[in-house]
């Protein structure tokens, strides 16, 4: 009630303005005049700053409602008149017109919050626990809806997919199970933000163990700022045109260095912010050193052909000591997780 005494007088005071200019040639220009004050005001308030921003907005929208209230209902008054319409006289029309004016701030805000709560409700449940069978390449998978999980489609839209999003997930399920997913990359991302692992950890996937997927407990668990995984903590699998090597440009650019040569036969080469380290077999990263004690580590990525038509690219954490042993581990584990979802 407090709220209502307080909107109400400047939408009556808007209606009022405008409610009694039976004249087309009166209206017309009132409301254009009344069109341009409420604009410069809206700007004003909006431009505004304090705690009493809220309400001078609410003040001026109301006022705004009311005028335009007060327009239409001298609109249908003169349209009464013209064409001698009982309904249309001005005693129907203008409490009519007060009560439905002010009536439609509050329709459209429900509406808009009922459109909001379906848009962003849970997927059905066949959707949240069943596979979902798509391609990539000429890869048939079946695709959990997991928390990291993000797809990019083949169309020339590039539609894209983010499973931890309602919408997304309630949109790849159902062009899934219509057998026309197809997919230009699958994204997997291990290693996100606190804010966005909290909303992804609710889904139905991380409530029961997935001992058949290695990635689910980087998917539903935060990956400490310190901890060096076994596992990538980014990766993706992208169709890729016949012959075409992912990582041409990395190597071109390596080599353009001198290498630092260690024991073990690692090879630093070293290029402004970035470092190449390769192995004795030729694998080989582009890292880059944070030198921040919250982040120890090298973060480094690297980039594979997998098949003819498939290249995989991923990051991980490492150290120049581990970096020989480790990456072979993280370059399996990559592979296994995107083989964890083959049909």
């Amino acid at each position: 009630m407090h709220f209502l005494s307080f909107i109400l007088p400047p939408y009556a005071l808007g209606f009022l303005a405008l409610c009694f200019w039976w004249r087309w040639w009166l209206l017309v220009p009132a409301g254009i005049v009344a069109a341009v004050l409420a604009k410069i005001e809206y700007a004003s308030v909006t431009a505004a700053d304090g705690p009493g921003l809220a309400f001078g907005i609410a003040l001026v929208v109301f006022m705004m409602i009311g005028a335009a209230s007060g327009f239409v209902a001298s609109g249908l008054v003169l349209i009464g008149r013209a064409t001698r319409l009982q309904a249309l006289r001005a005693i129907y029309v203008l409490p009519a017109v007060f009560i439905l004016g002010f009536g439609s701030y509050f329709a459209v805000t429900w509406s808009q919050q009922k459109t909001r709560e379906a848009r962003y409700a849970p997927p059905a449940a066949a959707c949240l626990d069943n596979l979902h069978p798509a391609r990539v390449a000429d890869v048939d998978i079946a695709i959990p809806v997991a928390p990291g999980i993000l797809l990019y489609g083949d169309g020339m839209s590039d539609d894209h997919y983010i499973l931890w999003s309602n919408p997304d997930a309630r949109a790849f399920c159902n062009e899934a199970d219509g057998g026309s997913a197809t997919l230009k990359s699958v994204v997997f991302m291990l290693d996100g933000s606190p804010a966005r692992r909290e909303m992804e950890t609710k889904r139905p996937f991380c409530s029961r163990p997935q001992p058949e997927y290695l990635w689910a407990e980087m998917a539903c668990h935060l990956i400490p700022t310190d901890a060096i995984p076994d596992k990538p903590v980014q990766m993706k699998v992208s169709a890729t045109a016949p012959g075409s090597d992912p990582s041409a440009r990395e190597r071109a650019d390596m080599l353009k260095n001198q290498p630092i040569v260690a024991s073990d036969g690692l090879r630093t080469y070293r290029s402004q912010n970035d470092i190449y380290l390769q192995r004795p077999d030729g694998y080989f990263a582009q890292c880059r050193d944070y030198r921040n004690k919250s982040q120890p580590w090298l973060y480094c990525t690297a980039k594979e052909q997998i098949s003819d038509r498939l290249a995989i690219s991923y990051n991980f954490r490492s150290t120049a000591e581990l970096f020989t042993t480790h990456s072979a581990t993280v370059a399996a584990n990559a592979r296994a997780i995107f083989n964890s979802l083959k049909r």
